[in-house]
């Protein structure tokens, strides 16, 4: 997740993982997760499994919110995106593409849901207050698509002082080398790229007071 160029450039400092943190699922919904519902749509499905495995770490640890891209029947929430992805008009509000992938271990007795027309979590959204209010050190990321919505997510968190924490198993695209190209530039410039064992060990010892912390 290295890139020596960007090392050079100076992109070579550290996020600490702090003491409240918040999972962000970004648009693991079915528009997103099944092809056979819309052209957006890839094979997710390690990623969804393995982000069950971090939403079970979560459980009494912090908020885990997931968010949903959808418009209007009418489109006249869209903006200027369609213009340049006409297949979001795929995503309509009511519809099954603008449903949580039903994998997932969705709890909707204390799971937030956000839904948003554009593709940073933050825009247009209560989700850096709702961070805020619960005083938020670092967030936790998950989701689709890696080098979209993921990536503008990350950015607008770093943005607004919430230190993101991307967990490489649990973040999905439909292209294979822009998945990797952003998860680099991410753990470059915006974010803290990790594997799901080290975060789930970081996430052990806040679950459990009496674990220590630990870096593995």
């Amino acid at each position: 997740m290295l890139d020596q160029d960007n090392i050079r450039s100076g992109f070579n400092g550290t996020l600490s993982f702090g003491r409240r943190p918040a999972l962000l699922i970004i648009d693991f919904q079915r528009g997103f997760t099944e092809p056979a519902l819309s052209p957006l749509a890839s094979d997710c499905s390690a990623a969804v499994l393995a982000t069950n495995e971090l939403i079970d770490a979560m459980r009494g640890v912090g908020t885990v919110i997931f968010t949903l891209l959808g418009y209007q029947r009418n489109l006249s929430d869209m903006g200027a995106w369609g213009r340049k992805c006409t297949s979001l008009d795929t995503l309509i509000q009511g519809t099954p593409t603008c449903e949580i992938d039903p994998r997932l271990h969705y709890d909707p007795a204390t799971d937030l849901v956000l839904r948003k027309t554009q593709a940073s979590a933050f825009f247009g959204t209560p989700l850096s207050a709702l961070l805020a209010a619960r005083q938020c050190d670092a967030l936790i990321v998950a989701g689709a698509t890696t080098s979209g919505c993921v990536r503008a997510s990350v950015v607008d968190a770093m943005q607004n002082a919430f230190p993101p924490f991307v967990v490489q198993e649990c973040v999905a695209d439909r292209s294979a080398a822009q998945h990797a190209s952003n998860l680099i530039d991410m753990q470059s410039k915006y974010a803290e790229v990790v594997p799901l064992a080290w975060m789930r060990q970081m996430l052990e010892p806040l679950r459990n007071p009496g674990t220590k912390q630990k870096t593995p």
